[in-house]
């Protein structure tokens, strides 16, 4: 796998990480960060979780894909 897909697909797997907490557990990012309770909080959370970790799920089967397709 050339250099360049190397480092997409980690990315992707930095950012889908960095999306799983939020997704799962936004009461728990919310206190960390000492925000305060609103029903709104949680749904941005959530969404904010679900795009990061769609993000990198995206980066690493492009990565994969690309590099499957490129020979």
């Amino acid at each position: 796998m050339p250099l360049s897909l190397r480092i997409m697909a980690a990315l992707g797997v930095v950012i889908g990480l960095a999306g799983l907490p939020v997704l799962l557990a936004p009461a728990r990012v919310r206190r960390l960060l000492g925000l305060a309770p609103t029903p709104q909080l949680a749904y941005v959370l959530r969404i904010t979780g679900a795009m990061l970790a769609s993000l990198g799920l995206i980066l690493i089967v492009f990565a994969i894909a690309f590099w499957l397709y490129s020979a």
